[in-house]
């Protein structure tokens, strides 16, 4: 009995996500004046020009909330390119085709991804308000991690972003993980 409680308990509480920690130390390395929001669910980086949607492939922009909703699509990295592809396609059909009027999304690479690093936080290590509170940190969420695609050529695996700890690790491309996109302008 003793032991299914102590089970019960672990899964009750690995499931509960945990609020961002910022040191009130630190100095911000991406306040929010760093960004300029638009309505339509992006963000304009103006440190590196960059445009990112605000919400991971599978949420939704609720511009009335300023938040995502729903839940991260996980992919395989083959996948995530695949995905890419289909959302640029000119006679496409999918619903963030020519998202907030950008016409040509991708992958970041893994420099693009580790320039969205907030030193001072944790759990996201990203801004939080730029993107829509949509990394939540939750024990276990591999959709944490965001691909890249930045192959890493000496292990025929695959850089990757841990958002909660703005951490790179590379993975071999059978993983599932989120996808976060970016524009040029």
């Amino acid at each position: 009995m003793k032991s299914h409680l102590i089970a019960a308990s672990c899964l009750i509480f690995s499931a509960v996500g945990v609020a961002q920690e910022c040191s009130p130390d630190m100095t911000k390395s991406a306040p929010n004046t760093r960004y300029l929001y638009s309505e339509q669910g992006t963000i304009k980086d103006k440190l590196t020009g960059l445009t990112w949607m605000r919400c991971q492939v599978g949420k939704t922009w609720n511009a009335a909330t300023e938040q995502c909703d729903g839940e991260a699509t996980g992919f395989r990295w083959q996948s995530a390119l695949q995905e890419v592809a289909a959302i640029n396609h000119p006679q496409s059909r999918h619903a963030l085709h020519q998202f907030a009027s950008q016409a040509e999304w991708r992958l970041p690479n893994i420099k693009e991804l580790v320039s969205l690093t907030e030193m001072a936080c944790f759990g996201p290590a990203m801004n939080s308000r730029a993107f829509a509170q949509g990394f939540k940190y939750e024990a276990g969420n591999i959709l944490s991690y965001l691909w890249s695609q930045s192959p890493h050529l000496a292990s025929g695996q695959v850089w990757s972003f841990d958002s909660v700890n703005g951490e790179i690790y590379h993975y071999a491309p059978n993983f599932e993980f989120g996808v976060l996109l970016v524009a040029e302008e």
